[in-house]
């Protein structure tokens, strides 16, 4: 599979991540969903819902632009790891609950949707494989 067709199913992921829930990465205000890009180099760029930003995701230290916090920065982060190299997502990527709760925010409902659509796309490891401790 080339860079372009996982390109392609990272922003099929962002896609689905912005018609649930709490709609992380749509701006209400302009219509706006946030997006991941290549360039002519195969460098893989963030470009911002909110500020319209292009970030290089690469970068280890501030993202200028990302208007988005760690969780989901996390996330940006697996996806530029499985566009440059095939590197499949754990499906705990997507609304991840933790011993405290719903992280995102999303509601029970809203989080079971995002990841009903989400676990669709060929970009995630198998459960079973996840939950044999193959994260």
């Amino acid at each position: 599979m080339s860079k372009v067709e996982r390109l392609e199913h990272a922003n099929a992921l962002i896609q689905a991540i912005s018609r649930h829930g709490r709609r992380f990465f749509y701006n209400r205000e302009t219509g706006t969903v946030a997006r991941l890009d290549l360039d002519s180099r195969g460098r893989v760029w963030w470009i911002d819902d909110y500020r319209g930003a292009r970030v290089y995701v690469a970068h280890s230290g501030r993202w200028r632009g990302f208007s988005h916090g760690g969780t989901l920065r996390s996330l940006i982060q697996a996806l530029h790891q499985y566009i440059q190299r095939s590197e499949l997502l754990h499906p705990e990527h997507i609304a991840p609950t933790m011993s405290y709760g719903d992280m995102w925010g999303y509601g029970t409902e809203a989080a079971a949707a995002v990841r009903a659509e989400a676990h669709q796309l060929p970009m995630f490891k198998q459960r079973a494989a996840a939950q044999k401790g193959g994260a």
